[in-house]
């Protein structure tokens, strides 16, 4: 860090403020920008401090199974997320048919 703050005042003007905050800033952005470059063991350890949520921010439902093992994919995802893109079939496999009879008699169908 020490090295980084000099080489970033070094090219700065000389009379301009750079404050520990610009500082701070600066080195998260260009720690940001250069995840992708570091070891596995250090992203995992800077993933590490987000919550599950922090880290599937923004992402599709495709891009939250990338990569993930299968007991992993839906973690995460809510009801409609999960059901999203099924064939009625699809959904009502697995079901009891009895159960399926059921619900279809209460909901009039």
């Amino acid at each position: 860090m020490q090295h980084h703050l000099t080489t970033a005042y070094r090219l700065e003007v000389p009379d301009m403020a750079y404050t520990v905050d610009d500082f701070m800033r600066d080195t998260y952005e260009l720690i940001a920008r250069d995840l992708a470059a570091l070891t596995p063991q250090l992203r995992a350890a800077a993933l590490a401090h987000l919550d599950v949520e922090e880290r599937l921010a923004g992402l599709t439902p495709e891009e939250r199974l990338r990569g993930l093992a299968p007991e992993e994919r839906l973690r995460g995802l809510d009801l409609e997320e999960r059901l999203r893109g099924l064939d009625p079939e699809d959904r009502l496999r697995g079901l009891d048919p009895e159960l399926i009879k059921a619900w279809l008699k209460r909901s009039d169908h």
